[in-house]
């Protein structure tokens, strides 16, 4: 089963798929990534249709902390090994 990824385009004109969108407390994060590139990871506030950078990198490692926190059932179950 295909589920159809939102496509939107950020300031550098590049196409990126929302993996995923989680809020917590008044904010929203959306966890982008690049169509033509896997390894082009990004994340940005939203505010309506409105994507946002993040203020600096206390907020980007929060941001990817939800992010793990929200999969962590996910996370558990996949054996990476380094």
């Amino acid at each position: 089963m295909d589920k159809e990824m939102e496509i939107v385009t950020l300031e550098n004109g590049k196409e990126y798929m929302i993996l995923e969108r989680i809020k917590k407390d008044k904010d929203e994060y959306v966890y982008l990534s690049n169509k033509e590139n896997e390894n082009d990871f990004c994340i940005r506030k939203i505010n309506g249709d409105t994507l946002y950078g993040l203020k600096d990198k206390n907020e980007y490692f929060s941001a990817l902390s939800l992010l793990k926190d929200h999969n962590k059932e996910l996370l558990s179950k996949v054996n990476i090994e380094s």
